[in-house]
């Protein structure tokens, strides 16, 4: 039975081009979507996501005042050991503050770091190096030609990301993993996992949720499916049917807008969770304004997104089929851990 039944919500990330994913986001906005996250989606957690720190603490306070357990976690892509470090000791005050103010909440030092952070990995972008990751030939050897040892690198800094955390918060601290970062869990209170599915772990992704779940607490940080046909199959690079080399972006030839394709894939992505024992699930991502929608099926790019709910330019949302799907279930979850607890 799923224990932890989460939505992740960005505040705030910086985007390929340098960009930000939500350039503006007043308190209100967080206001109405948090507390929907609560009411309309049945949550019993917000995964809060983003690069500035007092846009965090407003979220996670909205967040506990809507009776969500706050998971925090900095994320600034393609800045240096040094910066994320401190964002890690930021952020890790503003969990201390509810903690001490009688709050739950959970602190994720990082997110898939050996490429989002760079140092760790070749490439000046995420991009660059979330394009090595999908080849490996590539991959080795610019690594080679690199001053860079990836796994000492990595190492080293999730060992002073994990001592930096447990000197400004008492509550637990966990990462969120890539299914491809080789982390040494015992710095960390559970086991966190980035999971995406896709065509080439299709037939192993079950087996390695069960392997992580042995003799140990394991949350599926991360998982989602975006909105065309084919995105099941694509998993966490889904977001590449995105043509951004022109302007206005649009979607690459052949990206069909398919919402049964997303609610399908996120149902049976809750089911394997559940069968392998993890104790709990985030879903990706509650909105994702940066991938506004369009009655013209060239420039849907919400199509793209893994969002719950559809953007619109002009502000307004309307939720997916994925929407209604994840709120039976999530409701029905959490009124079995109630029932449960309550025995």
């Amino acid at each position: 039975m799923l224990k932890v039944c989460g939505i992740h919500y960005d505040v705030g990330t910086t985007t390929l081009d340098g960009g930000t994913t939500r350039p503006s986001l007043s308190e209100e906005t967080m206001e109405r979507e948090i507390g929907d996250i609560g009411t309309g989606l049945h949550a019993n957690a917000v995964r809060v996501t983003g690069g500035d720190v007092e846009r965090i603490r407003i979220a996670a306070r909205i967040a506990v005042r809507t009776g969500l357990e706050p998971w925090l976690t900095p994320l600034l892509p393609n800045a240096d050991a040094a910066t994320t470090l401190r964002a890690v000791g930021a952020v890790a005050g503003v969990g201390q503050e509810l903690l001490e103010a009688g709050h739950r909440c959970t602190l994720i030092v990082g997110c898939e770091l050996s490429v989002f952070m760079r140092g760790i990995l070749p490439g000046a972008t995420h991009g660059e190096r979330f394009g090595l990751l999908v080849d490996p030939a590539r991959l080795a050897a610019e690594v080679g030609a690199s001053a860079l040892d990836p796994r000492a690198e990595f190492a080293a800094f999730l060992r002073a990301a994990a001592s930096t955390a447990r000197t400004h918060f008492a509550g637990p601290v966990a990462y969120a993993s890539g299914l491809w970062e080789d982390v040494d869990w015992s710095l960390f209170d559970m086991v966190g996992l980035d999971a995406y599915r896709d065509a080439n772990n299709r037939g192993t992704y079950a087996a390695t949720l069960q392997h992580q779940a042995v003799g140990r607490r394991v949350v599926v940080t991360e998982t989602g499916c975006a909105t065309y046909r084919g995105a099941a199959a694509a998993g966490g690079m889904a977001w590449t049917a995105v043509e951004r080399r022109h302007e206005p972006w649009r979607l690459r030839p052949g990206v069909v807008r398919d919402e049964a394709e997303q609610a399908g894939e996120l149902g049976e992505l809750l089911d394997l969770a559940e069968q392998s024992g993890a104790d709990g699930v985030f879903i990706y991502t509650y909105v994702a304004p940066s991938y506004p929608s369009s009655a013209n099926p060239e420039t849907d790019l919400d199509a793209a997104s893994y969002a719950l709910v559809r953007s619109w330019p002009d502000g307004r949302t309307e939720p997916k089929l994925a929407y209604g799907c994840i709120s039976e279930r999530y409701r029905a979850a959490t009124t079995r851990a109630l029932h449960s607890r309550s025995r």
